[in-house]
């Protein structure tokens, strides 16, 4: 590892969830109000060093810079509809499109207002009242309450969708134009964290129902950017809302190019036809941070990487086969090879040091005898043969799948890699058809429930991340968390969830990596939370002459 590297890595690994709000400023300037008075907020920018400039008036940079941000994505846009997304890369290009009650922090830490503007919740914690502010969607017409009920209902409703995440939801009403109220069938917790999710944006509810899926080709949000130009396997383009109701971006358009090739997407950053990129090769990051003006950034993350489990093939129903993978895996090789050591050996499946996370489990120590042992006691004494599904273009992940591929050799067992475009690899391993795959996890929301229903609840709509494997003491606790509301409490059932499913290991859990980003030094202000989103800088940040 350079010193570059071990400096980078060092950084990351100190720069955990708790870090300070790097847009704090931008977030006290933002025209809604926020519960505070002017006073308040002045007092409040002036501790934290904020100069007093003003946020509302459109502007595309300074006359030597440019009004336009072009960002290199690796995958194409599965799908421009909130309740089906599925893919990270266009879950955080709607962000940019469309609204929600509240919305995250910068830090993924905390929930801010969003188009409720307040809220309250009843003495029995079953009725929560939500106010919103006068928001316009981007043709102009009004963001209503009604819009709101239809939009949460929707995606409730979508079958294969998020609707599971608020099963205690028993109403949504809207009695007037500005107010919306939701009943619940028991307390729930992570409700107004799940109320923030990508999923349950608001869209125009006239609209959708008159256009039906033709929408989505030219949505109308109330976001700060809206689309000009949908080409989902090469180019979206967007332009500023000019209604936008919230802080008005300094630049006024944004290009979204779809490039899978990694090594292509440096280029386009080393010849300046990108500002920003995703996922720069890790074997790249030393050779783009001593290039004169361009800099990789790493940002803190709720990336979990590991690789699935399915236990429809045989010999994965077996405990001692499972656990005799996670002994058999070198993760600081796979983490130096993969990542050049910019990540952390995986233990709980819970992302890094997020709310709960029981930071007294520890990686699988690198054991071959003692998987050999548990392969034998499995009846596997000379191993097995499967396949490992990767996805093309992938550099990371390709060495993932070289270390993988090495390590399991060394105990008998033989892997054969195949590698499909990312959509084609989701696909074959979301079937239940699978055997092994790579894949990743990020949270959308800031509470836990979602990893821990997506991944430790069997019935909770994602087949314990498509692993199929099933515990009837987990899904138990995970209903326990969601809906008790004391903090410790919560911690304590959580911990217990991350200790079955380290003992039981479902998959393998490899690493906590950061999101990677290729950064022109003439971009001031790109920010990615650690949920991956990154429209609040996009409304702040400044593209300067390049």
């Amino acid at each position: 590892m350079s010193a570059i590297d071990a400096a980078r890595a060092s950084l990351y690994i100190r720069d955990t969830l708790s870090t300070i709000d790097e847009m704090g400023c931008t977030m006290l300037r933002a025209s809604w109000p926020r519960m505070l008075s002017l006073a308040a907020i002045a007092l409040a920018m002036a501790a934290a060093g904020c100069s007093s400039g003003g946020s509302g008036a459109p502007s595309g940079g300074s006359a030597a810079g440019s009004s336009t941000l072009v960002i290199a994505n690796a995958v194409r846009v599965d799908t421009l509809d909130p309740e089906a997304n599925s893919v990270n890369e266009s879950i955080w290009l709607d962000q940019n499109l469309y609204s929600r009650l509240l919305q995250p922090n910068a830090t993924g830490t905390g929930l801010l207002p969003d188009l409720a503007t307040s809220w309250n919740t009843s003495k029995d914690g079953l009725t929560y009242t939500f106010h919103l502010g006068n928001a316009q969607f981007s043709d102009g017409s009004p963001v209503t309450a009604s819009d709101v009920v239809f939009s949460i209902d929707r995606s409730r409703a979508f079958k294969g969708g998020w609707g599971f995440l608020l099963t205690p939801v028993k109403t949504i009403t809207a009695p007037d134009p500005h107010t919306v109220v939701i009943t619940l069938s028991q307390k729930h917790a992570p409700l107004l964290a799940d109320l923030a999710m990508y999923a349950y944006s608001i869209v125009p509810k006239h609209l959708v129902q008159t256009q039906g899926k033709a929408f989505f080709q030219h949505p109308v949000g109330s976001g700060p950017f809206y689309v000009t130009s949908y080409k989902p396997d090469s180019e979206v383009d967007l332009a500023r809302n000019p209604h936008f109701y919230g802080t008005m971006p300094k630049i006024s358009k944004v290009k979204i190019l779809v490039v899978p090739d990694d090594n292509t997407r440096v280029l386009m950053l080393e010849s300046k036809k990108a500002d920003v990129i995703e996922n720069p090769p890790g074997n790249l990051t030393s050779q783009i941070d001593k290039t004169p003006g361009l800099h990789v950034d790493l940002f803190p993350s709720t990336r979990v990487d590991f690789i699935q489990l399915d236990e429809h093939f045989g010999p994965f129903k077996k405990l001692a086969v499972r656990q005799a993978l996670n002994y058999a895996i070198d993760r600081n090789a796979l983490v130096k090879l993969a990542y050049q050591g910019d990540a952390i050996p995986g233990a709980s499946f819970m992302p890094y040091k997020m709310q709960y996370f029981d930071s007294s489990i520890t990686p699988y120590p690198y054991d071959p005898a003692k998987a050999k042992s548990l392969l034998a006691s499995a009846g596997y004494p000379h191993g097995f043969k499967t396949f490992l599904i990767t996805v093309s273009g992938d550099v990371a992940g390709q060495a993932e799948a070289v270390v993988v591929k090495s390590e399991l050799a060394k105990v008998g067992i033989t892997v054969a890699i195949q590698s499909y475009e990312l959509l084609t690899a989701y696909s074959k391993e979301d079937g239940g058809h699978s055997q092994m795959g790579e894949r990743y996890w990020t949270n959308d929301i800031i509470d836990p429930d979602e990893v821990a229903t997506f991944g430790a609840d069997c019935k909770g709509g994602a087949n314990a991340f498509n692993s199929y494997w099933c515990s009837t003491l987990a899904t138990s606790l995970v209903n326990k968390a969601r809906s008790e509301l004391t903090s410790a409490k919560r911690q304590a059932y959580y911990s217990q969830i991350q200790q079955i499913i380290y003992q039981q290991s479902p998959f393998i859990v490899t690493d906590y990596s950061p999101y990677r980003y290729g950064v022109g030094d003439w971009v001031k202000g790109f920010h990615a939370s650690p949920l991956g989103a990154y429209v609040l800088s996009l409304e702040t940040l400044t593209v300067g002459q390049h």
